[in-house]
């Protein structure tokens, strides 16, 4: 463990490597992936309201630190800054404030605090993303295809035929196609053409998988 001045431990005051907003720290992180992260996170800072392709960009960079997508979902659909920055520092192993000390604002009128509280300030708050309608469709198209092409991969390995006894595929919700930002998907669920199904996963409102 490296040491400051005087022999005292540098990092005597790490976290766990597990916090109960974004999980488990992903072991082994590279210093070449926390600077890209650094460097998105500049980019979102200076990019203003235009930051819509940056923090897409951060959302793939986060994906593929091994993040755990319960914790990218609601700050990058959200544009949470202060919550990135924090988690930022986890993962370079800094200490950040406990969320617990926002429980004390319940004093304040707040309606609820403990785990609710934590929720609230954790979920999207800010208006919907706006985000090109031409994109909008562009994803819902692939949505739908990527969630007919899981139904009719699940029928098959059922063996869905007239001696199944008419089994069907389960499938209602998938992780939806990466080549669209987390900001298009949650714009969707604004519009309300989309649901969060939790753990990354989306459904459709209607169901309907072929529809244009």
């Amino acid at each position: 463990m490296p040491l400051g001045r005087g022999g005292a431990f540098r990092y005597a005051h790490r976290m766990s490597d597990a916090d109960a907003r974004f999980g488990k720290r992903p072991a082994g992180l590279a210093d070449a992936a926390i600077a890209e992260l650094a460097a998105l996170r500049e980019a979102i800072a200076t990019a203003g309201a235009a930051a819509g392709p940056s923090w897409g960009a951060m959302h793939k960079a986060l994906l593929k630190a091994k993040v755990d997508g319960r914790a990218i979902l609601p700050i990058v659909g959200g544009r949470d800054l202060a919550t990135l920055d924090a988690l930022l520092a986890w993962l370079r192993g800094e200490e950040v404030a406990s969320t617990e000390s926002g429980d004390a604002g319940a004093g304040d009128g707040g309606a609820s605090g403990g785990a609710s509280g934590r929720a609230a300030a954790g979920a999207p708050t800010a208006a919907a993303p706006e985000v090109p309608i031409e994109e909008t469709r562009a994803a819902m198209r692939a949505f739908r295809k990527r969630l007919r092409l899981a139904r009719l991969d699940a029928e098959s390995r059922l063996g869905v035929g007239p001696l199944s006894g008419g089994k069907r595929h389960e499938i209602d919700a998938i992780v939806p196609p990466r080549e669209f930002a987390i900001v298009v998907w949650e714009a969707l669920v604004a519009e309300g053409r989309l649901r969060r199904a939790g753990g990354g996963f989306y459904a459709l409102v209607d169901d309907d998988v072929t529809a244009t």
